[in-house]
């Protein structure tokens, strides 16, 4: 039987819109999650979350780096690989970022850490050049 953290790791690699049947074999029902957009708590809050985070993603992949597990904790180092039709052209986005999961059996509380404005704002055509400019002054 694969460990909880390789069932995450095997399900984000490959996610898709119609993977979100696989929340609750992965999730517990009482599961907490943050992420830079939003606090949820619930695998049903969970699962309306994602479905409506996804519903226009062309493809959305993760490409785990790195991990450390100590016993019922896990941070994963991720690079995220997100293709939407009104970000960057429609061409891939690159975000990297990582998760810290909890689990008992499956997870019960997942965060996630990234910075949003390189995944969203700069992906814009107007605030993204805009954006661009401003770190470049910094």
């Amino acid at each position: 039987m694969q460990s909880v953290v390789e069932r995450f790791k095997h399900a984000y690699g490959r996610w898709k819109v119609h993977s979100l049947g696989l929340l609750s074999e992965l999730y517990s029902d009482d599961v907490e999650f943050q992420d830079p957009f939003r606090q949820i708590a619930g695998l049903p809050a969970l699962r309306q979350y994602l479905a409506d985070l996804y519903a226009h993603v062309d493809s959305c992949t993760f490409s785990f780096e790195n991990e450390i597990v100590q016993g019922d904790h896990a941070v994963l180092m991720w690079t995220m690989l997100l293709k939407h039709p009104k970000l960057n052209g429609g061409d891939v986005v690159r975000v990297p970022g990582s998760t810290h999961i909890r689990f008992h059996g499956k997870v019960s509380y997942h965060r996630d850490y990234f910075d949003a404005g390189a995944m969203l704002y700069e992906q814009l055509p107007l605030i993204g050049k805009v954006i661009r400019i401003i770190k470049g002054r910094v």
